[in-house]
């Protein structure tokens, strides 16, 4: 077996890169007629029930804005109700029909099946489920000082997306829905100092990305990227992983003592690194609104 795994290390690798050489035409002209077939075939949202965690702030905001110009029914939750009432206003400003509001910590399993059942109570359906909790971290593994954060990490940026899914999921089967998931590229490209680091809260052209995640989740897109060119380092990442490690200890040595660290997990106090914004607070509770008004719509 040894023998044969050291033949195969030899030959598969360069066998699949002229395999891969040969067939790109063709698989990027099948690329292109799908993407031009789905986006004239593109999912009709109005009405429909969408369901968006961590939609307190960052990327799940900007995707509830987005929603609301389809003109969907929205179920915004997150920990901080008095940030969601702001965004559900906007959010009716833009066009969505209806706005609900619930309270919910989603590392908790009875509080993920609360707010689902509440919305199928109210809608009597679920659509779309877009999960976009997350918490992050910039500091380097040996400069935490406090642990207890990690597994308040993993439990957020893990089981945070688990949950709401397992609990909606026959919800979703019944409409043939769809699960939407915010990940990054660190899930299989890891960068300096984010080692506990799998979901991204915020960041960048957040506008932009939310557009794109809506419309790929509205075509049926199996993955959307932004930006695209990331797919490069996945092959930097099989056949040249020297290069990537060679340039990040070129960065960090570089960097020297002009890099800048989060908080989470150093020891320090989170008010140096949190505005009063970012803090949580209030009990978890849920805002009954006026009932939606009935649709017969059904998703092909």
């Amino acid at each position: 077996m040894d023998l044969l795994n050291s033949f195969l290390n030899l030959v598969v690798p360069p066998a699949s890169m002229v395999m891969v050489a040969f067939a790109w035409p063709t698989l990027c002209f099948i690329n292109a007629c799908e993407k031009v077939f789905r986006t004239f075939c593109s999912e009709n949202m109005e009405d429909k029930v969408v369901i968006i965690t961590g939609a307190s702030s960052g990327i799940g905001e900007q995707i509830a804005y987005e929603y609301a110009k389809r003109g969907t029914n929205l179920v915004l939750v997150a920990r901080r109700e008095y940030r969601l009432w702001g965004i559900s206003e906007n959010a009716r400003q833009l066009g969505a029909k209806h706005v609900m509001v619930i309270a919910a910590d989603v590392v908790k399993e009875g509080e993920c099946r609360r707010f689902v059942e509440e919305t199928v109570n109210y809608y009597g359906r679920v659509d779309h489920l877009v999960n976009t909790a997350s918490l992050g971290h910039t500091f380097l593994f040996e400069e935490t000082a406090d642990t207890s954060v990690f597994p308040h990490m993993m439990d957020i940026n893990f089981w945070g997306n688990v949950y709401p899914t397992y609990v909606a999921l026959p919800y979703l089967r019944q409409s043939n829905g769809r699960i939407i998931v915010n990940a990054s590229v660190e899930s299989w490209l890891p960068m300096p100092r984010m080692s506990l680091y799998a979901v991204p809260a915020s960041g960048g052209r957040i506008e932009e990305f939310a557009k794109l995640i809506v419309s790929g989740a509205c075509r049926g897109d199996a993955y959307v990227k932004y930006p695209s060119w990331y797919d490069t380092f996945m092959m930097y990442r099989v056949f040249t992983p020297d290069i990537l490690r060679w340039t990040f200890q070129l960065l960090l040595a570089t960097e020297g003592s002009r890099r800048t660290t989060s908080y989470v997990g150093t020891g320090r106090p989170l008010l140096e690194a949190s505005s009063p914004g970012k803090l949580n607070s209030g009990p978890l509770s849920f805002a009954p609104l006026s009932p939606p008004r009935q649709n017969q719509l059904k998703l092909e």
